[in-house]
């Protein structure tokens, strides 16, 4: 069984444990806050990895970094991760949780990666021009990326809207070298 198998199962059941006891957007908030924690520091990542570490030196960091900040529910659930060998699984289980919500609450991922960074109303404007497209929420991620020269290219699962100059570029070379290029119409 896979990795992202195994954490998709324990998404699952910290969801149907958190329906249970009605306190799915609490769980959400603290499976954010460990996104960001794990996100943050790749050397917590590598310390929750290794197999030297005791569980009980887990514990313990766990419970001083979350204790205070996380439900009980989640706490229990970090544990159980621990004592089942599984806590390398933290962020394939957070993913998988959030890719669990994303697909009841209908949101999908957007990532843009734009020739300058994007200011935040032109993030918002984009956001809408994108669920409005999509139909769905958007939940928007931007890089700056100065190869496209200009403009940008989003991604949305399988989909990609390439409007980098770039682009535009390498299609008008295209289609001139192909001889459909109409011109000016001067001869």
């Amino acid at each position: 069984m896979t990795n992202q198998t195994v954490a998709r199962r324990y998404a699952q059941a910290l969801y149907e444990e958190a329906a249970r006891e009605g306190r799915v957007e609490g769980i959400d908030e603290d499976m954010a806050l460990i996104r960001e924690a794990l996100e943050a520091s790749r050397d917590l990542v590598l310390f929750f990895e290794s197999p030297v570490v005791s569980r009980q030196k887990k514990h313990d960091v766990v419970k001083a970094l979350f204790a205070q900040r996380v439900q009980p529910t989640t706490m229990n659930f970090l544990g159980l991760l621990i004592e089942k060998k599984r806590e390398d699984l933290f962020p394939d289980v957070v993913q998988a949780y959030r890719a669990l919500r994303d697909e009841q609450l209908g949101v999908v991922e957007a990532k843009a990666r734009a020739a300058y960074l994007l200011s935040e109303d032109e993030q918002a404007r984009l956001t809408t021009v994108l669920e409005a497209k999509t139909g769905t929420r958007v939940r928007l991620t931007v890089e700056q990326d100065a190869s496209l020269v200009g403009g940008l290219v989003v991604r949305i699962g399988d989909t990609v809207y390439d409007g980098s100059v770039r682009h535009q570029l390498a299609t008008l070379r295209e289609r001139m070298e192909m001889g459909s290029y109409a011109g000016n119409g001067a001869g």
